[in-house]
């Protein structure tokens, strides 16, 4: 009978009668849910996609009490309560293998790690793909959060944390945005890709080649100064010494250092209890002489501001604020100028190296359950371009650049609260989230409402 009701009014009858409780904003507490919205995937209706659901436990499934997949019907959502040990097991039949009844094993997720998270059944991120396996954040759309340019100052006013136990917005190869097809090549770049440029030197395609290495090397649509107005407080410097100056690269030059100096130095002064972490890193082919030029140039714009090493990840938010520090320095390089925070000792941030969403959600999870709470430690929420994602972007559909590919990660943010439920479940935190493109997202939304939640459960 329920059959012939509309969507919607299936939906809300069903709730009724499972005696589900819905919060204010429509999201389920201590539940997860599945949302069948292939009716919307051409590619799926036309392979005749069908989604089956067990749940198991140590082993066993104990969901349909027959053994057998549920299906979940196109339009269809369906909730269940989080259990311990309990895990949710994704399989879909496609084409003929509905006729015979026939289903492959697709995606297994621990239900205890979804929680606020519901599964959407829909659009992929890649055209190769039939369908997606999305994770979407749930959220209270009513809870205010805090401005992006002040959230330290507004969060931690009344309610201290330690640095490296709050969620920290940061982005990846911070400086990349300024790269142009006239940019200086960066010496220490990519042996492959260096090949590939010498192929091209002396040629009039080497412009075009630049272009198109441009595309895949900006990794920010923002300078400085708006990342940190959109709540980014981390960034990612990997300096060089090219033709007399002081830059960023990522393959090609990119903004300078003198630049980021200054968006720091107005964002700062604009917002003094906001705190920001300078990350120098790779600084392939430095001299100490250019070392020690880059310390001057921080040296001179914030002085007594600089954390100094007594200082440490686990000092709180309101240390910092108090004793008028604003910038953390952390790097692997040496000066006599000033002491910065030593990298081994201080971070830990892990290339996961991964191509596809989930092989790098996983490695994620994993490495956010067994972090080091002593540290600040970097989540990497970026996915790796391989030489194939190159090649295939001029096919209608592909990615053709770097912003395109990562936004076949469709929602960053349900990933992060995946990743922060695993952290939770092993008594750690999620902290520094790198990302390319934060605006694209609802990272900074997302990090916000990890830093709520965090504040709920120790209240």
């Amino acid at each position: 009978m329920l059959e012939k009701l509309p969507v919607v009014t299936r939906w809300i009858v069903s709730l009724i009668l499972m005696g589900t409780t819905l919060s204010s904003s429509g999201f389920q507490e201590d539940k997860f849910c599945l949302d069948n919205q292939l009716t919307q995937v051409y590619s799926a209706l036309a392979s005749n996609v069908a989604i089956g659901i067990t749940i198991e436990s140590s082993g066993n499934t104990i969901f349909p009490a027959n053994g057998k997949p549920m299906t979940l019907k196109r339009g269809q959502r369906w909730c269940r309560d989080i259990q311990p040990e309990e895990r949710l097991v994704i399989h879909e039949s496609r084409f003929f293998n509905r006729l015979v009844k026939k289903w492959h094993f697709r995606k297994a997720f621990p239900t205890s790690l979804l929680k606020g998270i519901r599964i959407e059944f829909g659009k992929s991120g890649r055209v190769s793909e039939l369908y997606g396996i999305n994770l979407v954040q749930d959220f209270d759309a009513t809870d205010p959060l805090p401005q992006p340019n002040q959230w330290m100052a507004e969060l931690y006013q009344s309610y201290d944390a330690p640095l490296n136990q709050i969620c920290i917005p940061g982005t990846h190869d911070s400086g990349s945005y300024d790269i142009t097809p006239f940019s200086d090549e960066d010496p220490y770049m990519w042996e492959s890709l260096k090949q590939l440029f010498d192929y091209y030197s002396g040629s009039y395609l080497l412009t075009p080649f630049k272009e198109l290495v441009r595309w895949w090397a900006v990794t920010q649509g923002l300078n400085t100064y708006q990342q940190f107005a959109a709540g980014v407080r981390y960034l990612d410097i990997r300096p060089r010494k090219i033709n007399g100056q002081l830059v960023t690269v990522h393959g090609l030059a990119g903004a300078s250092i003198d630049n980021i100096i200054l968006d720091i130095k107005q964002f700062l002064n604009e917002n003094p209890e906001e705190i920001i972490i300078f990350h120098i890193h790779e600084a392939f082919g430095m001299m100490q002489a250019d070392i020690d030029e880059l310390f001057q140039a921080l040296h001179a714009s914030f002085g007594s501001s600089i954390a100094p090493p007594k200082m440490s990840p686990s000092n709180t938010i309101q240390q910092f604020q108090n004793s008028g520090y604003q910038i953390i320095v952390i790097s692997t390089l040496h000066s006599a100028v000033f002491s910065g925070w030593p990298t081994d000792a201080t971070l830990s941030n892990r290339w996961h190296n991964k191509n596809r969403p989930y092989p790098l959600l996983d490695s994620i999870a994993n490495n956010l359950e067994h972090r080091n709470n002593n540290q600040l430690h970097i989540t990497q929420m970026t996915m790796t371009e391989s030489p194939d994602d190159l090649k295939q972007g001029a096919v209608p559909g592909q990615p053709s650049n770097l912003r395109s590919f990562v936004r076949t990660l469709r929602y960053p943010s349900g990933f992060l609260r995946y990743a922060a439920n695993a952290a939770r479940s092993h008594n750690n935190r999620v902290n520094i989230v790198t990302v390319d493109f934060p605006e694209d997202d609802y990272i900074y939304s997302a990090c916000m409402r990890e830093n709520r939640m965090d504040q709920q459960l120790t209240q």
